[in-house]
């Protein structure tokens, strides 16, 4: 028995669950008829108490009952205009609202959620807008390297003038005491932001979209706190999600608190982006690659909706790059500076961006401190100053391919620093000063005979944006396998000159002092040298001994050599000499000459073995040197001469630099020779002192070749003052003398 009554009950229960079913449908149906009839007829009050709310003229195309966000009302059309109706603030293709029904009963409105659909508005940074530059200007909602978000056709006109303000008119939405607000949620929103014209820019339309929800409570009747979900805004290209929370948005000065992070994306959006808000010279160096794997922005503080709205807020902010390449700035080749690792955070707090960065380059770090003075930025205006201080440590140039001669190729070595900036935003980066000391620790250029220096150090200081200075200074160099103490100068740059100052070369012995100048618009030189004190074998160790001095002076162009160059050929000397002209002087003293080419073919025309007795191989001097006279990569020589216990010498001489050709005449006189003859003939001996020895055993050659390789040929009968060389013939001219000497004996 029991079992029947539960099976009729159960039928029972059955036929009255659809029979409420269907009663719910057709009572559900006769509502929604009726209410879709009359809906519409609300729709102009309405407009009319939110108008008067609010200040502003609100209009709605249409407002009926909609099922798509559950059981509510859906407004199409939304316009939020000026008070006097010329000027569109804000619109939104539809809104819903979910509403509860039985507190309209009592007047009160309870909203569970309000949805916006495509809302669109445009915020005016600055205080004026260029209407016409606006209609000008890329469409609103075009971002780069993406697609452009779905924009509607209210959105292109709805540019403000600043004193419109949809803050306010929310607030008093808001402070309604029958009004009750769960959720707002945003789909396909765009913002555009518009940078106002400048002097030095035009007004700029910046798309920003977002799709987010807010969640509202209302702890008490004066109070109204959000929290926030952003699950997608879009800023001129650069994605983010985040949260955004409010603790009173009915306060005078609203605590805030945003947390954005992006998506990876390429570094090159930062360009595009910056360039939008400040203008193509606001960055100095662009990136030219690389991949933002991170941002991340929090802000935080007090919002004063009615004065400067983000006075009392900070934000925070970092970012993380991975292969990072910047261009080398003023460089004729397309190069790029390669940072694999770079991090940076900072703070901006009272228009002031203070960031730090740390990266990897070349094997060692970099670590980068910039401060950004913007004090108007977020209003609009990026008129400031910047300040930088990097420091580099422990760089390896052995990882950097550098643009050199093949001979130069191998670098190795490595970099520690700090190079400071400063300078203006937003204008030609001439107009930064630069400073800074590097210095270059077991240098090395090169690998078959690599020129070291055990510490290179460039100091730098910007005096103007027209002027520069600079010292380097070299310690413990071997170049060419000659040891170098020291080497310093003072470098003085301007865009029409390069000066070369206060030179001083120390080598293992002596000074050598230098100084010059280079003028690039002429592309011409000049350059002069003092050597005092110095040692002939300091730098030519195998050929020569001695000490001496020289001084000169050179100039020319460089007109050949940036030809070749060009080319994408190696210079060489020749290039250079070619266009030489200049003096050199050069006095030598107590040394000798061993394995010159010259020399040995000289000593080989003398008979060495009869001529040259000294103990050791070569030519011994008491005084080397002459004067060399330059033009246009000749050199001449009229003077060159050479006196010394084995021999004297004499030379008229020219070179061609730039092919080495040699051309000209030596005088050479044996006085080993001489002295055997006297030895030999006594009675010769005044005749020979008071001829000077000379025109009697004088022996002259003719100089050709190259400076490579000379060649000398024996001129027989010939001498350099057309003197004979017949001893006989002196004999005969000298009677008188004969006779002394045969009575004296």
């Amino acid at each position: 028995m029991p079992e029947q009554e539960n099976k009729v009950q159960t039928a029972k229960s059955s036929r009255l669950f659809k029979f409420a079913l269907i009663t719910s449908l057709i009572l559900g149906v006769i509502l929604i008829v009726g209410f879709s009839m009359s809906l519409d007829s609300f729709r102009k009050p309405i407009m009319d108490e939110l108008s008067k709310a609010t200040g502003l003229s609100i209009e709605i195309k249409s407002l009926k009952l909609s099922f798509s966000h559950g059981l509510g009302l859906r407004g199409t059309g939304l316009k939020v205009n000026s008070k006097d109706g010329s000027r569109q603030i804000f619109s939104a293709e539809d809104l819903f609202l979910d509403a509860e029904l039985e507190p309209l009963l009592n007047r009160q409105l309870k909203i569970r959620k309000i949805t916006l659909v495509e809302p669109a508005m445009s915020v005016v940074l600055g205080s004026k807008v260029d209407s016409t530059a606006l209609s000008e200007s890329p469409q609103a909602g075009k971002t780069p390297d993406h697609e452009t978000p779905r924009q509607p056709d209210q959105m292109k006109n709805a540019v403000p003038e600043p004193e419109d303000d949809l803050m306010e008119p929310i607030r008093k939405v808001l402070e309604w005491k029958d009004l009750s607000l769960r959720a707002v949620e945003i789909k396909d929103a765009a913002l555009t932001l518009v940078r106002p014209k400048t002097d030095s820019l035009p007004a700029k339309k910046i798309p920003v979209t977002a799709n987010a929800r807010f969640d509202l409570s209302r702890p008490n009747p004066d109070q109204v706190t959000i929290d926030g979900k952003l699950s997608q805004v879009d800023i001129g290209g650069l994605n983010f999600t985040g949260t955004l929370k409010t603790r009173d948005l009915l306060a005078n000065h609203i605590p805030v608190n945003i947390d954005l992070e992006s998506t990876s994306l390429p570094i090159t959006r930062i360009n595009t982006l910056i360039e939008t808000f400040a203008g193509p010279e606001a960055i100095p160096v662009k990136m030219v690659s690389g991949q933002i794997e991170k941002i991340f922005i929090r802000l935080e503080g007090l919002v004063d909706p009615n004065h400067d709205p983000l006075k009392e807020v900070v934000i925070k902010s970092g970012i993380k790059i991975s292969n990072l390449q910047i261009p080398i700035p003023d460089n004729e080749k397309p190069e790029n500076i390669v940072l694999p690792h770079l991090d940076g955070k900072g703070v901006w707090q009272k228009g002031t961006l203070n960031y730090k960065f740390n990266g990897t380059l070349w094997d060692g770090t970099i670590q980068s401190n910039l401060i950004v003075n913007l004090p108007e930025a977020l209003q609009g205006s990026f008129t400031g100053t910047f300040n930088s201080e990097t420091r580099l440590k422990e760089m390896n140039l052995a990882s950097v391919e550098f643009d050199l001669p093949d001979k130069w190729t191998h670098i190795t070595g490595t970099v520690d620093g700090v190079i400071k900036a400063q300078g203006p935003i937003g204008q030609v980066s001439s107009n930064i000063r630069t400073n800074g000391k590097l210095n270059i620790n077991t240098l090395s250029l090169g690998s078959e005979t690599p020129t070291t220096a055990k510490l290179a150090t460039l100091t730098i200081r910007q005096k103007s944006p027209q002027r520069t200075l600079a010292r380097v200074q070299i310690k413990d160099a071997l170049f060419n396998n000659v040891t170098i103490k020291t080497v310093a100068a003072n470098l003085k740059l301007s865009p029409d000159k390069f000066s070369l100052t206060n030179g001083r070369m120390v080598p293992a012995n002596g000074v050598i002092l230098f100084s010059g100048n280079y003028r690039p618009k002429p592309n011409t030189y000049i350059i002069r040298l003092n050597g005092d004190k110095l040692r002939v074998e300091d730098f030519m160790k195998e050929q020569m001994e001695g000490s001496g001095l020289f001084k000169g002076m050179f100039q020319g162009n460089l007109n050949t050599a940036q030809k070749v160059q060009q080319k994408g050929e190696a210079v060489l000397f020749s290039h250079v000499a070619s266009d030489l002209s200049g003096k050199l002087s050069v006095q030598l003293k107590d040394g000798g000459i061993t394995t010159i080419p010259a020399i040995d073919g000289l000593l080989t025309l003398l008979n060495p073995t009869s001529v040259i007795t000294a103990q050791k191989k070569g030519i011994n001097y008491d005084t080397l040197g002459g004067d060399f006279k330059i033009w246009n990569g000749k050199t001449v020589t009229d003077n060159f001469a050479l006196k010394g216990p084995q021999m004297n010498l004499e030379a008229l001489a020219a070179a061609n630099l730039a092919t080495g050709k040699l051309d000209g005449e030596i005088k050479v006189m044996p006085i080993q020779l001489v002295d055997s003859i006297v030895k030999a003939i006594p009675l010769l001996g005044k005749i020979l002192t008071e001829g000077g020895k000379s025109g009697l055993v004088e022996s002259y050659f003719r100089l050709g070749g190259t400076l490579e390789k000379p060649e000398l040929v024996l001129q027989e009968g010939k001498t350099l003052f057309g003197k004979p060389v017949s001893i006989l013939e002196e004999l005969v001219k000298t009677p008188g003398n004969i006779a002394e000497n045969l009575t004296s004996e």
